[in-house]
């Protein structure tokens, strides 16, 4: 769902704001970022888990030496509406036009596990909040042992995470 209020525009996922548009900047240059600074060199490959909204992508499109960006988000809708909701698509500056991007809609511990894919520089996570068992397995060993497998040995990793005390 999306809405527009005094405040701009916001996105709702299964009733849980997911941003707004009047401040959501702060936390997607703060996600984005820090990875590209930890990254000795010039980051070419970058691989976005979840994202969907594409705001994470417009962040990682400002860097020239990015040649390929995957993006996995589970949510073939989500990605649909945040590519042509006119609002979304100018919030996210166009990002799912960008000729650098490639989109998969799939679970990401799948697609982790079965794709063979070159090695990223840096990896952007941006999940929502652990608060039920399909999304609880993105926080596990073995996914980050998946992860692991596709990285490169002096990859850069950014996770979004909430407070252990509130999920």
């Amino acid at each position: 769902v999306v809405t527009k209020g005094k405040t701009g525009y916001s996105l709702f996922l299964n009733g849980n704001l997911q941003f707004n548009s009047f401040y959501e900047y702060r936390y997607h240059e703060a996600l984005v970022h820090p990875g590209f600074a930890a990254f000795s060199g010039n980051a070419k490959r970058v691989l976005v888990l979840g994202g969907g909204d594409g705001l994470a992508l417009r962040e990682v499109e400002k860097y020239d030496s990015v040649d390929f960006i995957q993006l996995v988000d589970l949510d073939p809708e989500m990605t649909k509406v945040s590519s042509s909701l006119p609002a979304l698509n100018e919030l996210n500056k166009h990002a799912f036009n960008d000729p650098r991007l490639h989109v998969t809609n799939a679970d990401a511990f799948v697609w982790l596990d079965v794709t063979q894919i070159e090695p990223f520089d840096i990896v952007i996570i941006d999940f929502p909040d652990p608060n039920n068992f399909a999304l609880g397995k993105l926080y596990t060993t073995r996914f980050y042992n998946l992860l692991k497998s596709k990285l490169k040995p002096d990859s850069s990793v950014v996770i979004q995470t909430t407070s252990p005390l509130i999920a």
